[in-house]
């Protein structure tokens, strides 16, 4: 049995993001200054994305969330984990200083969720 680690509850979603990495190099193989990824789900804690290509852990990386919903939001995130799920990988990553202003975004978005009335 899996233990559950996350401290906040974490909803599916379907967005493509930005990513622009801060610091040196990011991704191996890759030259662009900034790479779309496939958010799969977020919390108020940090989002899950799938991509191709290699990031490295505790990297961090700026980017501008839109929720199905319409609110977006600037966060800065931080890789943590990575796991190779066939050809994509799969990163877990955390929020770095996001305000409660968004937290609330996030919250709001999770009561649509809930309740059937996000896409």
């Amino acid at each position: 049995m899996r233990i559950e680690k996350r401290r906040t509850k974490r909803i599916d979603v379907d967005v493509t993001v930005s990513l622009r990495q801060l610091g040196d190099s990011f991704v191996s193989g890759y030259s662009s200054d900034t790479v779309d990824v496939h958010v799969i789900d977020i919390s108020k804690g940090g989002i899950a994305f799938e991509s191709d290509y290699d990031f490295k852990i505790n990297s961090y990386y700026d980017t501008i969330i839109t929720l199905a919903n319409k609110e977006s939001f600037e966060a800065v995130i931080e890789v943590l984990r990575k796991d190779v799920h066939g050809a994509n990988n799969v990163y877990g990553c955390r929020f770095v200083g996001i305000n409660a202003d968004d937290q609330f975004k996030i919250d709001v978005y999770q009561l649509l969720h809930d309740n059937g009335e996000a896409q």
